[in-house]
């Protein structure tokens, strides 16, 4: 795993836990965090999803608060971009993946193809199956927006009248 990558984990991990209790106690989690940082490796993949180091715990709860205190404003553009999946009807860890996606895309300073790619690995790690497909779609349309342009003609220039 690389460091952005367990960054970004960490990050996730919060702001599950963010959005489960709806407030944030960033000491208690940085406390818990760091606890488990300190401690040995586990050889259990599955418990060794919470087996982040000291700097990967730091960086990732900072991208955690500023994703966290964006999810109004990117919940509205999924809603708006996937209307029958709003974010109330998302699994809490999609929506979760969406909110940090869409902050790094939005205001973080990695390209937006890295930013999906490793919100779509996310997705393929702690989702479902087909939760990667929906997350990438959604990210690609936040990250690549489709301007259509309304040419304005003047009557004249389409009739041939002065």
């Amino acid at each position: 795993m690389t460091v952005a990558h367990e960054q970004r984990c960490c990050a996730l991990q919060a702001m599950f836990q963010f959005d489960l209790s709806g407030a944030i106690d960033l000491p208690l989690l940085r406390e818990s965090f760091e606890s488990r940082a300190r401690e040995a490796r586990s050889a259990d993949p599955i418990e060794s999803e919470c087996d982040f180091t000291l700097p990967a715990v730091a960086a990732g709860l900072t991208l955690a608060e500023k994703a966290w205190a964006t999810r109004e404003e990117a919940d509205q553009v999924i809603r708006d971009l996937a209307p029958e999946w709003p974010t109330h009807r998302q699994p809490n860890i999609d929506r979760n993946i969406l909110r940090l996606g869409y902050w790094e895309i939005k205001h973080g300073s990695i390209p937006h193809a890295v930013a999906i790619n490793e919100a779509v690995e996310l997705a393929k790690e702690y989702s479902t199956e087909k939760s990667s497909a929906f997350i990438n779609g959604v990210l690609d349309r936040i990250a690549n927006p489709v301007a259509v342009e309304v040419a304005v003609v003047e009557p004249s220039a389409t009739t041939g009248d002065e």
